[in-house]
């Protein structure tokens, strides 16, 4: 496990400095804003994604690609592991179009996290975290103004932590897993 995610690093870092090394001349937009709007409401999960993308190919190419990298927060939410879970990660990650909004995405979470009381031996515990994601998607461009568009991407995908179920340490899992499956609805602006 631990040399795909050397690979996906080191891909990431490539496309991450081809991202700034762009000229503003490419296109008007370049940036975008995103945010997910259903798992910060949904109980035990309360996960909130604030992002940032930067578009990485020019206008003119066939295969679009986007930088992503921002913030994973989760604060004080109730778990299946501890009682309460706090995360706090960043993410960077790539988005690959393959037709029109049709999209994968792969991203690296890194960060912190610490549990209280877990529900097995009671203990509080706290951990580095670093966790993989891959998701499934297409884009819809609610609106296409010169300066800025409105999107939302509607995504399903899978979510795991990347350094092994034995080396998260908020204690015991009783057998519970570390990898879920997810799905979510990204809501978005570019400029």
């Amino acid at each position: 496990m631990t040399k795909s995610i050397q690979i996906f690093s080191a891909l990431l870092l490539l496309m991450s400095s081809q991202a700034f090394s762009q000229t503003s001349s490419d296109s008007p937009k370049k940036w975008g804003l995103e945010t997910e709007l259903v798992q910060p409401f949904l109980p035990t999960v309360n996960i909130v994604r604030l992002q940032a993308t930067r578009t990485l190919t020019k206008p003119e190419s066939k295969m679009k690609g986007d930088l992503l990298f921002g913030m994973y927060i989760r604060p004080n939410v109730k778990h299946d592991v501890v009682e309460k879970i706090n995360e706090y990660m960043l993410i960077l990650g790539y988005r690959q179009y393959f037709w029109k909004g049709l999209h994968l995405e792969g991203k690296a979470n890194v960060g912190y996290a610490w549990g209280t009381k877990n529900l097995i031996d009671g203990k509080d515990y706290e951990t580095s975290t670093i966790f993989w994601e891959s998701n499934l998607g297409y884009k819809f461009n609610l609106t296409n103004k010169t300066k800025s568009s409105l999107y939302v991407i509607p995504q399903f995908g899978v979510i795991g932590n990347a350094k092994g179920e034995n080396t998260v340490n908020i204690g015991p899992r009783g057998g519970k897993p570390d990898t879920f499956i997810q799905g979510g609805l990204v809501v978005g602006i570019n400029f």
